[in-house]
């Protein structure tokens, strides 16, 4: 992978089914430094594993998958969650990556720097993700959106180069389309200062088209992002085209 092409992942025909398990299948896509990339899939499943896949956790059965310059093995099955790349930043991922309830935002967020060397004054990321606001509060008092916002700042909380967020889990049921595009705009100019490349996993077409470029994992997902007028591929997974967006977020 060149190293000036500002190109963080790039997965080419990427699966992952075991036995009578089907997750994604022949997933296309790039993410690239100081963008969103928005990975769309009706089932939770699907898009959850394909961040996985880029986290190290999950290994593809087929296709080749490339995250920051290393080409990841597609032999199939599960890794430790010690296998995650110290610049690869996890969100909130259930049984994967969970949070304690009990803790205040900031809290969670500073410890999650602490582990990773980081700057433990993480107020400034809070602000710059929309957390500030609830940082004194715990977890367990969290509505959606708060709790997605908390997954996007412990992502980003570790300085790491690639930061996965999973707004397909149970957690953020409920997040509403504003709240999604809001979130997405908090991403994108956090990633554009920062030249972080941000992965999210959602279920919802309007978060998707409010990222940088976002990309289909099945036909139903991509049949969504089709009427509302996506005009230019990004990328495609079993045939299922993606799109990428217009500058301000919205597709033309």
């Amino acid at each position: 992978m060149a190293q000036d092409d500002g190109i963080v992942v790039r997965a080419h025909d990427i699966s992952y089914v075991r036995h009578t398990y089907r997750s994604f299948e022949f997933a296309s896509f790039e993410a690239r430094a100081g963008e969103v990339l928005a990975l769309l899939s009706s089932t939770h499943e699907a898009a959850r594993d394909a961040l996985l896949a880029v986290a190290g956790l999950v290994r593809p059965t087929s296709g080749s998958l490339e995250v920051l310059g290393a080409a990841l093995p597609a032999r199939g099955g599960l890794r430790a969650s010690g296998a995650v790349s110290a610049r690869v930043g996890l969100g909130v991922f259930e049984r994967v990556a969970p949070v304690e309830e009990g803790l205040t935002v900031e809290e969670l967020a500073a410890q999650e720097a602490r582990l990773h060397r980081a700057a433990p004054d993480v107020l400034p990321l809070l602000a710059a993700v929309g957390a500030a606001t609830h940082a004194g509060d715990p977890v367990r008092r969290l509505g959606s959106e708060p709790r997605a916002r908390l997954s996007a700042a412990l992502a980003l909380a570790a300085g790491a180069r690639l930061a996965l967020i999973d707004l397909t889990d149970p957690f953020v049921n409920g997040l509403s389309a504003e709240s999604s595009r809001a979130l997405m705009a908090d991403l994108r100019r956090y990633a554009a200062e920062h030249g972080v490349a941000a992965i999210v996993a959602t279920g919802e077409v309007t978060c998707a088209r409010a990222a940088d470029a976002a990309c289909a994992l099945d036909f139903d997902a991509a049949e969504e992002l089709a009427a509302g007028g996506a005009t230019e591929p990004a990328g495609q997974a079993d045939g299922a085209a993606g799109t990428t967006d217009t500058p301000d977020g919205m597709v033309a």
